[in-house]
């Protein structure tokens, strides 16, 4: 009996640890479609009086939070107001840094790493796109088009 209790516990040990890391690890680097878990979800945040766009998608297969593209975009797009974020369960891993603007990010990966990035395309014809990981978010802090903000 008492080597029956103890292969159920261990049994049960592994089961717990396993749903632990589950939801504390991301699946992959960016969930390809909108529906995510609260774990994985990206995050775009807006801290600026303008809008911000997010996209559902970062299609290529490199790049980690804070890398930029001017490709590897696709999905739907969501327009961030002032103030707000992406909706809860929704998985938005993209911002998209407008022509003609300077953006100031702040990123907060999965794992606790935190930082910013200036993303200058002010004289730039097109748009960049930059990465968030699941379960990492984008926080959009300031926006310019005559200087890039700090």
């Amino acid at each position: 009996m008492k080597r029956w209790l103890s292969s159920v516990a261990a049994g049960a040990a592994l089961t717990l640890a396993t749903a632990t890391l589950a939801v504390a690890l991301p699946a992959g680097p960016a969930n390809a479609g909108p529906s995510c878990t609260a774990a994985g979800c990206s995050v775009v945040a807006n801290s600026t009086s303008l809008f911000v766009v997010a996209r559902h998608d970062w299609t290529c297969d490199w790049g980690t939070t804070a890398s930029s593209s001017t490709g590897c975009v696709g999905g739907d797009t969501y327009y961030v107001n002032p103030g707000q974020r992406t909706p809860d369960g929704q998985d938005w891993d993209v911002v998209r840094v407008d022509a003609g603007w300077c953006y100031w990010i702040l990123f907060i990966n999965w794992w606790g790493k935190v930082w910013k990035e200036t993303y200058n395309r002010i004289g730039s014809t097109s748009p960049v796109y930059v990465k968030v990981e699941n379960g990492s978010s984008a926080n959009v802090l300031a926006q310019s088009s005559s200087s890039c903000p700090t």
